[in-house]
């Protein structure tokens, strides 16, 4: 947050991030401000009872100027979201929180823009974008798998990653 423009705040993964992002946008309600919030989040991290206590604030609320990004990679820290606790229809469960909830393909940079425009557009319900990934996407041994979840990787590995990524890039280039 020191080091970029615009971010507020920064927390771990304890879902402190999401209560202190739907703060800034009801003070800026309060003040009329008229700025958006966003707010990242991590599938792993929604399993937290915060998330949900400031889901149902959000939404009873029609917190409007609150946005937030979901990462759906589906693999946390330890393994799976299914494996260390599945958090079943997370669409429904947003829904039935009153928001409005937008899936998108997290990897393609052009959705990400578009649902962000479309979500500024949206009055009277606070917005969930659903970004569906695939953590470690395009590095062969790092796709979905937890144990890559803060872990470095070594000089040779490093150097396989942006093999393999470069590949990708002149594959779809190609197209």
């Amino acid at each position: 947050m020191n080091h970029v423009a615009g971010v507020d705040m920064s927390t771990g993964s304890l879902g402190q991030g999401f209560s202190a992002a739907l703060g800034m946008a009801v003070a800026g309600r309060l003040m009329k401000k008229g700025y958006s919030v966003f707010a990242v989040l991590g599938d792993g991290e929604i399993q937290e009872g915060q998330i949900w206590e400031a889901c149902m604030y959000a939404g009873t609320k029609k917190i409007d100027n609150l946005i937030a990004i979901l990462d759906y990679n589906k693999v946390q820290l330890d393994g799976t979201i299914k494996e260390i606790l599945d958090t079943g229809d997370i669409r429904s469960k947003f829904r039935s929180f009153d928001f409005e909830v937008l899936d998108i393909d997290g990897h393609d940079v052009k959705q990400i823009s578009e649902a962000i425009d479309e979500a500024r557009k949206i009055n009277g319900k606070p917005v969930m974008i659903i970004a569906n990934t695939i953590k470690g996407k395009g590095v062969s041994f790092m796709e979905g798998k937890s144990a890559w979840h803060g872990k470095t990787p070594n000089d040779e590995q490093f150097a396989q990653c942006f093999k393999e990524l470069e590949e990708e890039k002149n594959r779809l280039e190609a197209c």
